[in-house]
């Protein structure tokens, strides 16, 4: 199976920067590039995170195939084989015991 991931992206409309250069610090320029690289961090968090979650699910989808293959599918199948071998092994021998009457009458 394959599990698809969503890619997350982030879509910035018109300038970040919408501030007065003489009313403010210096240190909002570095604020807000830390701000985008939080976003930045976050939306990779939030791909892992989801990925992550589809995995488990996908996991445990293909831990209950497993269960029932083991439990259900080959036990069932083996019960088949045996019947069938035991219908052979009958069937041998009657075949045997039709043989063995046949060369009797014939010897007689």
């Amino acid at each position: 199976m394959s599990v698809r991931v969503p890619q997350l992206a982030k879509e910035i409309a018109g300038d970040i920067v919408c501030y007065g250069f003489s009313t403010t610090s210096g240190e909002l320029d570095v604020a807000l590039r830390a701000l985008e690289r939080a976003f930045d961090s976050l939306i990779e968090l939030a791909e892992k995170e989801k990925q992550a979650q589809l995995l488990a699910t996908e996991l445990q989808m293909t831990r209950r195939r497993v269960n029932v293959l083991e439990h259900v599918v080959i036990p069932d199948i083996q019960e088949t084989i045996k019947f069938i071998y035991s219908k052979l092994g009958e069937a041998e021998r009657d075949n045997i015991s039709r043989l063995m009457k046949i060369a009797d009458i014939i010897r007689a």
